[in-house]
C-alpha cells in the first residue's frame, strides 16, 4: 500500500497540482524562493516527465508569422531558456532573455542561447528602450500566481510598430486574471491586431492541461 501511495504522491498529475498550488497561494517573495529551488530540476521535471510542449506551440505560431531574415526578440520570462530553443530550431534570430529569478537566468546563460539576459519585474515597465524589439515571445508566464495581464502593456512597450508579440496563457487565469479584457481594450483602441488565438493541451503527458496561444500585431501607442 505504501509503495502504490508514494507513486502516486510522485506521479505527474501530482507533480503540477502541487507547483501549482504553491505558486497559486505564496507570494512574489516566495516564489523567487521556489524558482530558485527549481532552476535545477525545471527542465527535467516539465519536459522529461510532463512532456511540456508550451514553447513550442508559442515559437511555431509566431516564427509562422515572423518576417523573413534574422530578427532581434525579447524572451519574456525566459527562465532556464526552453522558449528561446524552441524559436531557435525554427529560424535563427538574436534573442535577449528578461527574468526575475536570477537563478534561472544562470541558467538560461549556460545555454548560450542569448545575446544579453536582464533581470527585472515585468509587472512594472522594463528597463529596455522603447520600440527595440522586431518582436517578443513568452511561454510559462502568464500561469497562477506568476504575472497578471498588467505587464502586456509593458511588454508591448519594447515592441517596433508593426512588431510581433508571441505568448501563451494558461487557461484557468484566462478570464479571472484579466487577460481576456485586457487583450480585449488593447484591440479596441488599435494598439494590437489578434493574428493568431487557439487553445490547446501544452502537456504531452497530463490531460485536462491547456493554454491560450496567441500572436499579436503591434501597432504604435497613440500620442
Amino acid at each position: 500500500m505504501s509503495g502504490i501511495q508514494s507513486h502516486s504522491q510522485n506521479s505527474p498529475q501530482s507533480l503540477l497540482a502541487k507547483a501549482e498550488k504553491l505558486v497559486r497561494e505564496t507570494g512574489k517573495g516566495v516564489i523567487r524562493g521556489l524558482y530558485k529551488y527549481w532552476a535545477t530540476t525545471y527542465d527535467g521535471m516539465l519536459v522529461r516527465r510532463l512532456g511540456y510542449r508550451a514553447p513550442e506551440l508559442v515559437a511555431a505560431a509566431l516564427a509562422e508569422r515572423m518576417a523573413d531574415g534574422e530578427q532581434t526578440v525579447l524572451d519574456v520570462g525566459c527562465g532556464t531558456g526552453l522558449t528561446a530553443k524552441a524559436l531557435l530550431a525554427l529560424r535563427q534570430d538574436t534573442i535577449d532573455g528578461i527574468d526575475f529569478s536570477p537563478e534561472m537566468l544562470e541558467r538560461a546563460r549556460e545555454k548560450g542561447l542569448y545575446r544579453d539576459l536582464v533581470r527585472a519585474d515585468v509587472t512594472k515597465p522594463l528597463p529596455l528602450p522603447d520600440a527595440s524589439y522586431d518582436a517578443a515571445i513568452s511561454s510559462g508566464l502568464f500561469t497562477h500566481g506568476h504575472v497578471g495581464s498588467e505587464a502586456i502593456p509593458h511588454i508591448l512597450a519594447a515592441i517596433k510598430p508593426s512588431g510581433l508579440f508571441g505568448f501563451t496563457v494558461y487557461w484557468k487565469v484566462w478570464q479571472r486574471a484579466g487577460f481576456a479584457r485586457m487583450l480585449d481594450e488593447l484591440t479596441a483602441s488599435g494598439r494590437i491586431e489578434v493574428l493568431h488565438h487557439s487553445q490547446e493541451s501544452h502537456f504531452r503527458v497530463l490531460k485536462g492541461q491547456q493554454v491560450h496561444t496567441l500572436v499579436v500585431r503591434v501597432n504604435a501607442a497613440a500620442g
